[in-house]
């Protein structure tokens, strides 16, 4: 049960915060139009207006090099990493390949990417200031995207013009292209140089020792071999062998040192079989791939993506580092080779050296015949090393690249932009999302007295009732008769009374139970319920009498000030209407006009204001000779009389205490029209000698803060205030939808 109880709890608590949204939008949807609907015609003007761009698209294949060789290429890799293809989608966008477009396609003989030009202005294409803007003109216009899950890549360029834009889409293909062939085989023709300087200056040493060969057999007359000699030549002859091969080594090692020196990561083959490499590449990877995902969420200054941009620079290092360690272990081993060479040369020439000590010219001679011999076999070896890498860059004619065209742009046919259907949604939705935003803040700024809440809050009092907003036909906005009665009659009202009403004769209709034919009549708004007692408006205050009287059911409550907290929030017409309504329950009631600064009773019951509540104060004439009839039965006026220079000593006298002892026990009710008071203090010195105060506030115009201050002086002088009343109220706008539809219908019954 008490589950139940709680669940009821909850969606009654929703149920009213969603009434409250909905009374705040209705309140404010003036102000969520003047958001939307100028956003939702600028959108739309600019949609219809702007000049029409369209994105010219092509795609890209990057896979495996193809190899047409039959021998291994220096540079064998597997760019199937997924750095690799980051590589290649950076180099896409990057400043290079730019240039390269824009020279190869030479805008900056154009104007399509920096606009029109001045006639006397000379474009110097050498200008690095010049040349960086069409560089920055072009790459703002590319978008390269990924096709995810596979090796396609789709490059976009905007421009006005499709056809240039198809045009530079194709342009950048090749430049690609011709970038990706000139990278791979640089690093190939610097081997093959390094190749030709060797093998020239071996042939040079060739001919050298052939010609001393030659020689020194002439000069000798060298025919055969002893067996001495011939060990010493066959041990001299393997020292020279061994020589060769750690030679060739050294060279090879040299030569592969070369090559990784001046190559990129992704080019050393070692490192793809390198199990720490692999894996430090792997982690660098992902890091980067989360910190960018990160970063469409995430400022930079975040510590999660300060960290991930710290373990991100640290696996960066660590894959340099370990990558360097090759390039150095390479270097090792070529040092390590240099050093076995040098010291096998050092035995050699201590083997060559004996054999001169003993002084074998056989043996000398055998030895350069086998030198000569091995240093042919190193030649050998370097020309086919030059002939498989000569080949190689070779093929850089044969534009032969792991990437390929797959769809050639084409200009497009329709615009990319502006979506003039998606534009219009766009603005409509932001401007409403704007709106009520808006709608929110100024509702969070006004501070007004708007509906009962608002009193509780403010002051702890109850709400006593409403009155609802006058419009220019003299009813309820949208709400009561129209300006045909049931009958056809016509019935004007004064709307007069209080300063800042509207005034004016206005047509209302006559209300149900008039007789026909009667003639018309002319009052003010401040009687409307004497005059159309079955009006909307009379239900109204009605509403407010019954709310009184039960508020009170002793009966102890017959003197009752009618004040506001500041001027100009229908008091008066509060108090004369109420007064009305409880002399139709056919009890005497007086009003008196207690305003001894700005008296306004007279005007409303078109009385002299002649011997009034003044007179009575300051002289000795008889409260039975201050009172006045009203056209409206068991209705009796007071009015102020002369306005005199003291009015707060006057009625803060003890004479003012016997008149409202004299009047409470002649009449069932009297009700004292008042100054504001946290203007004068005219209300503070009669409110102890009252039963009540009954406060009115302008609904939407009053402040929160204005009837607390009035509150609090009320309880200062511990005055009782019965409760407020909520003046020039729109119901459409405050959510007061039951109340219309009853007394609507009450009205038209």
């Amino acid at each position: 049960m008490n589950g139940y109880e709680d669940f009821s709890e909850r969606f009654e608590k929703k149920e009213a915060n969603l009434q409250d949204i909905w009374a705040v939008l209705r309140r404010r949807k003036w102000t969520i139009a003047a958001f939307a609907l100028p956003m939702l015609a600028i959108v739309t003007i600019y949609s219809f207006a702007a000049r029409p761009t369209y994105t010219a698209k092509g795609t890209l294949l990057i896979e495996k090099e193809p190899n047409i060789l039959s021998f291994e290429d220096i540079f064998q890799i597997e760019p199937f990493n997924q750095d690799y293809y980051q590589t290649q989608y950076k180099l896409l966008e990057s400043r290079a390949l730019a240039d390269s477009t824009i020279e190869r396609l030479k805008l900056y003989e154009d104007e399509k990417l920096l606009g029109k030009r001045n006639e006397e202005e000379v474009v110097d294409e050498s200008d690095t200031v010049f040349r960086s803007k069409l560089v920055d003109a072009f790459l703002g216009r590319l978008k390269v995207n990924p096709i995810r899950n596979t090796r396609l890549v789709e490059v976009r360029f905007k421009h006005h013009d499709p056809q240039f834009g198809a045009d530079v889409v194709n342009a950048l293909f090749e430049s690609f292209i011709d970038m990706r062939i000139e990278m791979k085989y640089k690093a190939t023709e610097q081997a093959t140089a390094f190749l030709e300087d060797q093998i020239m200056s071996l042939r040079s040493e060739i001919e050298a020792q052939e010609k001393e060969f030659q020689e020194y057999g002439a000069e000798k007359n060298i025919i055969a071999l002893s067996d001495k000699e011939t060990t010493i030549v066959e041990k001299l002859a393997e020292l020279n062998k061994a020589l060769t091969a750690a030679q060739i080594d050294r060279i090879g090692k040299e030569t592969y040192y070369n090559e990784i020196k001046v190559a990129s990561a992704d080019y050393i083959p070692d490192a793809l079989s390198n199990p720490l490499i692999q894996r430090l590449r792997e982690e660098f990877v992902r890091l980067k791939r989360e910190y960018i995902k990160k970063q469409e969420t995430f400022l930079p200054e975040y510590p999660e993506m300060q960290r991930l941009k710290a373990e991100l620079e640290s696996a960066k290092q660590s894959l340099e580092t370990e990558t360097n360690a090759l390039i150095k272990g390479a270097y090792s081993d070529y040092q390590a080779s240099l050093k076995r060479e040098r010291s096998l040369q050092a035995v050699f020439d201590r083997q060559k050296k004996q054999a001169i000590e003993l002084k074998s010219n056989a043996i000398l001679y055998n030895s350069l015949k086998i030198e000569i011999e091995n240093k042919k076999s190193l030649l050998e070896s370097l020309i086919r090393r030059q002939s498989e890498t000569g080949v190689s860059a070779r093929l850089k004619g044969l534009r032969t690249a792991n990437v390929r065209v797959v769809d050639r742009a084409v200009p497009p046919l329709y615009p990319s932009s502006p979506r003039k259907k998606l534009n219009i949604v766009l603005a409509l939705l932001m401007g409403l999302f704007g709106g009520v935003g808006l709608a929110f803040f100024f509702e969070y700024l006004d501070n007004s007295v708007k509906n009962f809440e608002d009193v509780k809050k403010a002051t702890g009092l109850p709400g006593l009732g409403l009155v609802p907003a006058f419009s220019t036909d003299g009813f309820s906005r949208g709400y009561g008769y129209g300006k045909k009665g049931r009958k056809g009659k016509s019935v004007k009202i004064k709307l007069g009374g209080e300063k800042g009403q509207k005034g004016g004769l206005l047509d209302m209709s006559s209300t149900p139970g008039e007789e026909e034919g009667e003639n018309q009549e002319t009052g003010s708004i401040e009687l409307i319920t004497s005059i159309f007692p079955r009006s909307t408006f009379s239900e109204y205050y009605r509403s407010i009498r019954t709310t009184l009287l039960l508020s009170t059911p002793d009966g102890n409550m017959k003197s009752i000030i009618v004040c506001s907290p500041l001027s100009q929030e229908g008091k008066t017409t509060t108090l004369c209407n109420l007064a009305v309504t409880f002399a139709q329950t056919d009890k005497t009631v007086v009003i008196v006009d207690s305003d001894l600064r700005k008296p306004k009773i007279h005007k409303i019951f078109k009385i002299k204001n002649l011997n009034g509540l003044t007179n009575y104060l300051t002289g000795d004439v008889a409260v039975e000779d201050l009172i006045k009839e009203s056209q409206t039965p068991n209705l009796y006026l007071i009015n102020a009389g002369p306005i005199p220079p003291n009015p707060v000593e006057l009625l803060g006298s003890e004479k003012m205490s016997r008149f409202i002892g004299e009047a409470s026990a002649s009449f069932d009710y009297v009700f004292f029209d008042s100054p504001p008071l946290l203007a004068v203090s005219d209300a503070l010195v009669m409110g102890p000698r009252v039963d009540g105060v009954l406060l009115t506030v302008w609904g939407g115009k009053t402040t929160r803060d204005a009837l607390k201050r009035a509150k609090e002086k009320l309880d200062l002088h511990k005055i009782k205030t019965i409760g407020v009343v909520i003046n020039n109220i729109n119901l459409r706008e405050h959510d007061y939808y039951y109340m219309r539809q009853y007394y609507k219908y009450y009205g038209e019954g």
